[in-house]
């Protein structure tokens, strides 16, 4: 069957989709989506450019990015003391919309469960520009002050931890919207819509709620009341989660009711409530298993134009879906639904049914927005600080997608797009003032650092971690900040993977490797050659501690290996079977980074000097490879400590230390050479106290009977602790307790082990 009999097919089947409502569209085998002719590196490159230097996503903030700043910001963005004395179990959004303008006029019930004793208010966030006209407390009317973004309701009774309540809020008025996000109403084509996006902080623009993303409800219901018709159209809304019901109350109005069984931040509520024209495909997740992907369209928009989001809808949605959760689980919404609904704004990763701009018509438009229902809302940040973990993540799920459809050569060309060396950091440190949406660290560098988490882990572990991450762990279906994402990879990679994000998440810029290398005969073998390679880290802005992988090539010999460059410069040694052609550094462009070659020169090699004890001898000596000659060694800045000098000849370093301290020496070694080669390192060298007689709690340099006086006093008198006082922790359990005077009465008295035996 030739490309144009699939295309035409598969044109009719868009027909029918558009005409008839539910299509099934099962999984698809090969490199290519079914009936689409095979990517092109042209195509590819266009939906780069189109993209361009911002991702449409970001695009959200950019009213936020540009505003003025105010005093009241803070109100905003950090929650009260009293958010984080209470938890949020439950809302009901119940509201009437009228379409003709922003009004709203309802209410929302939540429950909530105390997490202090003695809870005696709550505070809730709400745009003072909607009137609260009553709270009640389980029905009895409540007292509130409500001012600048917080509506604070005093409770009439106190409740203790673990105690649940009902709180209803009944309010009215216009709806806002502003740089935060909110309600507002839009009209195209002569159609009218209520739309609301309201990423990060603007879901209290049009209902109360506690606003952040630390705290989700565990369910919600969204019942909304709008005209049944409007100017001739008939008129539905469209939410997340579950459609319960769609009622005709006789009145020229309808209430149509949603219900989310799954935890929600606030921000992903979405209403659309407008005329749609509506597709529905079914997506074969198992065998004999569908679930429905739903597709609320303008009704000027044509499903079959390439240029229009509809045809992105119908042709992109389903693949991504079966990509996405064939690398990271199961999509995790699968017994309620997915879908697009088109909206009057770029886009936004609503739960459930995300809201899609009627001419981005980009695949990867598509493709980002289902990514979030993993990276955002499945696991939300915790704050905006992490903001990376929704949009660097959902951004990497695009070449994802990209592998698993067009395969890794375009998938890597995807990614090359996002390339680019930023100062930023991915982490959002200020929330007042920063742009939490900023394409180029939070999606570009974001997208880099999981490709990096990735190759820094392996495939084996990378997406089993993640698939635990968002499907099994205490995070899933809650919010999760780095330093959780890094606990959970760092179970499966096998030690603690701190050294990674705390380079590349809280840390500006990247690596600028500065590499050499020389060759030699291998004497001792008398077969091969010896390299050495020297790389070091040039950067002023910080290390990256990273593994990399060096290609190197030798005559018709050519094999890359993967080593730890744990230092800011660090010499490695391989031994190759001809005379080397060529060093390659990452040559497969799997970090963010710059490097260079330059000639092998003179390099000192030594990264640290051992710690020193006061009054005790000390000897190490610093060492450089390469050069001409003899080298020559001098202290240009710092000092060393008293009692400790440097050999100018050999580089010994060497003294009885007299007074403890870190000390800092930058140290030269210069080589024979005319011009001479000349290379420099900072180093830290720390004298230390003698080390401690375990059990010796009173310092008396022996372990008695007055040990165990002193520990006794110290545990339950509050006399002075031990110094150091690991000394004072004979059974080496890590604390300083009753057991530990035991163990010395044992040792001291009944021959039992030695103070510290066991450690």
């Amino acid at each position: 069957m030739n490309q144009l009999i699939v295309k035409l097919m598969f044109g009719l089947l868009l027909f029918a989709a558009a005409a008839f409502g539910d299509v099934y569209l099962g999984p698809s085998d090969g490199n290519n989506l079914p009936g689409r002719a095979p990517i092109t590196r042209e195509y590819m490159q266009q939906m780069i450019e189109e993209r361009g230097d911002t991702h449409f996503c970001a695009l959200k903030s950019s009213a936020r990015s540009e505003r003025s700043k105010s005093s009241t910001l803070a109100s905003i963005t950090l929650p009260t003391s009293n958010m984080y004395d209470y938890d949020v179990l439950y809302y009901e959004i119940n509201l009437e919309i009228l379409l003709y303008n922003d009004y709203t006029d309802g209410y929302v019930e939540m429950q909530l469960a105390s997490l202090v004793d003695g809870l005696s208010y709550v505070d809730l966030n709400l745009t003072p520009y909607l009137n609260v006209s009553a709270v009640r407390l389980n029905g009895v009317s409540q007292s509130f002050t409500h001012s600048t973004q917080i509506l604070s309701v005093n409770l009439n009774e106190t409740f203790d931890t673990g105690e649940k309540f009902m709180l209803k809020v009944e309010y009215h008025g216009y709806a806002y919207f502003d740089e935060e996000g909110g309600m507002f109403i839009d009209y195209n084509n002569g159609h009218t819509a209520c739309n609301t996006t309201c990423e990060p902080f603007g879901s209290r623009n049009w209902w109360p709620c506690k606003d952040f993303p630390f705290d989700k409800p565990d369910s919600m219901d969204i019942i909304i009341t709008h005209p049944t018709t409007y100017n001739g159209y008939e008129i539905d809304c469209g939410s997340a989660g579950t459609l319960m019901s769609v009622t005709n109350n006789g009145d020229g109005t309808t209430t149509t009711h949603w219900f989310e069984k799954y935890p929600i931040a606030t921000y992903l509520v979405a209403l659309m409530v407008t005329d749609f024209d509506q597709t529905v495909q079914q997506w074969e997740y198992a065998p004999g298993q569908f679930m429905p992907v739903v597709h609320n369209m303008f009704p000027y928009i044509s499903p079959s134009d390439p240029y229009q989001s509809g045809y992105g809808m119908l042709q992109y949605t389903v693949p991504a879906l079966q990509a996405y959760s064939d690398h990271f689980g199961m999509y995790p919404f699968v017994d309620e639904k997915y879908g697009n609904m088109h909206c009057n704004f770029p886009g936004m990763e609503h739960q459930t049914m995300s809201s899609i701009g009627t001419y981005w018509s980009g695949e990867y438009v598509i493709i980002h927005e289902l990514a979030h229902q993993w990276a955002g809302d499945q696991v939300t940040c915790k704050t905006f600080h992490d903001v990376w973990l929704n949009e660097g993540f959902g951004t990497y799920f695009e070449i994802i997608y990209f592998e698993q459809w067009a395969g890794p050569e375009f998938a890597k060309q995807w990614l090359m797009g996002y390339y680019g060396l930023n100062r930023g950091t991915p982490y959002v440190e200020d929330l007042d003032n920063d742009n939490i949406f900023d394409g180029s660290t939070v999606y570009a560098k974001g997208a880099w650092l999981v490709h990096m988490l990735r190759d820094q882990m392996g495939d084996s572990l990378f997406f089993p971690a993640m698939e635990y991450f968002y499907k099994e762990s205490e995070f899933a279906g809650k919010s999760a900040s780095t330093d959780d994402l890094n606990s959970v990879v760092s179970q499966f990679y096998g030690s603690d993977m701190s050294w990674f994000f705390s380079a590349w998440v809280y840390q500006e810029g990247q690596p600028k490797y500065e590499y050499s290398y020389q060759w030699h005969p291998d004497t001792i073998s008398g077969s091969g050659y010896f390299v050495d390679l020297f790389i070091e880290q040039t950067a002023s802005y910080g290390f990256f501690p990273m593994h990399i992988d060096i290609e190197v090539t030798a005559g018709a010999y050519d094999s890359t290996f993967r080593v730890w460059n744990g230092t800011i410069g660090d010499l490695y040694q391989f031994h190759l079977p001809d005379t080397i052609t060529s060093v390659t550094i990452d040559p497969n462009m799997n970090i963010l980074k710059t490097s260079h070659y330059v000639p092998f020169g003179m390099h000192i090699y030594t990264v640290n000097f051992p710690i020193a004890v006061i009054n005790e001898p000390y000897s190490t000596a610093v060492q450089a490879i390469g050069g001409v000659g003899d080298h020559t060694w001098d202290k240009i800045l710092g000092q060393f400590p008293p009692g400790v000098t440097l050999n100018s000849a050999t580089g010994e370093i060497s003294g009885t230390p007299t007074w403890e301290g870190t000390y800092y020496v930058q140290l030269r070694c210069t080589d024979s050479d005319s011009p001479a080669n000349i290379d420099t390192r900072s180093f830290n060298l720390k004298v230390g106290g003698p080390p401690h007689l375990c059990g010796d709690a009173d310092g008396s340099d022996e372990v008695d009977i007055d040990d165990v006086v002193y520990l006794i006093a110290y545990i339950f008198s509050g006399g002075p602790a031990p110094d150091p006082l690991e000394a004072g922790d004979a059974d080496s359990s890590g604390a300083i307790d009753i057991d530990d005077v035991v163990y010395l009465i044992a040792y001291i008295f009944s021959g039992g082990p030695e103070p510290c035996a066991g450690s």
